[in-house]
């Protein structure tokens, strides 16, 4: 008696079962290409000009430190999260069609800078208590979450400085104003210099 096991030998590949593989790496392919295409447009942020008038914002953010820290517009328009980059991503199929028929669609999935974006990857700190200038007292920390003031209420042109009906990157004084009116006259409020006094501004 024999004590050679017979191994069991591998079902020959059917006709249905090749046209079912080449079916699956077929989709797999369209998938790839379908995802491909999109990513390929939204890695380049020279591609939201070729969709809709957006020149003038792109240009403007070529010439601000943004276009260094944050490199794409995605890293400040798009809320943070793997699932909001692929839905604006795919998405981004709507502008390439309205790019070749020439259609005015706004983007799907992009909004304007929230605190999360000003503070992403170690933007900007909520941690500032005087301007840059270091003359002015201002409190960022207790403007965003006591107030509620998000940043580009008071900083609208931070990238895109008086570009169409963007303001300019600082608050003027009158926005101030409309929070503390009272205290307008008080320079040591505001001022850190004592004996400063700003010429022009009218109380």
């Amino acid at each position: 008696m024999s004590d050679v096991v017979e191994q069991p030998q591998a079902e020959p590949t059917t006709p249905k079962k090749k046209t079912r593989n080449y079916l699956l790496l077929a989709l797999f392919g369209v998938l790839v290409v379908f995802l491909a295409i999109p990513y390929v447009y939204t890695s380049n942020p020279k591609s939201c000009t070729r969709c809709h008038s957006m020149q003038k914002y792109y240009d403007s953010w070529k010439k601000s430190p943004h276009a260094t820290a944050a490199d794409n517009c995605f890293h400040c328009h798009v809320k943070q999260g793997t699932l909001s980059l692929w839905v604006y991503r795919i998405s981004f199929y709507r502008e390439i069609y309205a790019g070749m028929v020439g259609a005015k669609l706004k983007p799907i999935g992009a909004s304007l800078p929230g605190v999360d974006s000003c503070q992403r990857k170690g933007c900007h700190s909520l941690n500032r208590i005087i301007s840059t200038s270091g003359d002015i007292k201002i409190n960022h920390r207790n403007h965003v979450f006591k107030a509620n003031i998000p940043c580009i209420r008071c900083h609208p042109g931070a990238a895109h400085p008086n570009v169409g009906k963007i303001g300019s990157m600082l608050p003027a004084r009158k926005m101030c104003k409309e929070c503390h009116n009272q205290m307008m006259n008080n320079c040591s409020f505001c001022h850190i210099k004592r004996n400063q006094r700003v010429e022009g501004y009218k109380h």
